[in-house]
């Protein structure tokens, strides 16, 4: 289970990078249907989440939850340390 978990956290975590290098092969097969961006956000957690899958399938270790719940701390785990970052530091210009 840990290492399904695991496997999320990183999947969600590359989901970012996955997305710049994902975009142009998702317009060169959609032409003059251009993905938002919160569409491609969407499109690279899906692909980075099944190869996390693959990969936990073939290792043959934990479940679609665990897979699931790594995925959403790793999307949302950045963004909350920075806030939580943010609200230690001192605010010097108020």
């Amino acid at each position: 289970m840990i290492w399904t978990i695991l496997l999320g956290i990183i999947a969600g975590w590359c989901a970012a990078s996955v997305e710049d290098r994902l975009r142009p092969l998702v317009e060169k097969h959609l032409p003059g249907q251009a993905p938002s961006a919160a569409e491609m956000r969407g499109i690279s957690l899906s692909v980075c989440l099944l190869l996390a899958a693959i990969v936990a399938a073939l290792s043959d270790a934990g479940s679609a939850f665990s897979l699931t719940l790594g995925g959403v701390i790793g999307v949302l785990g950045p963004r909350l340390y920075d806030k939580v970052r943010a609200m230690r530091a001192p605010d010097y210009d108020r």
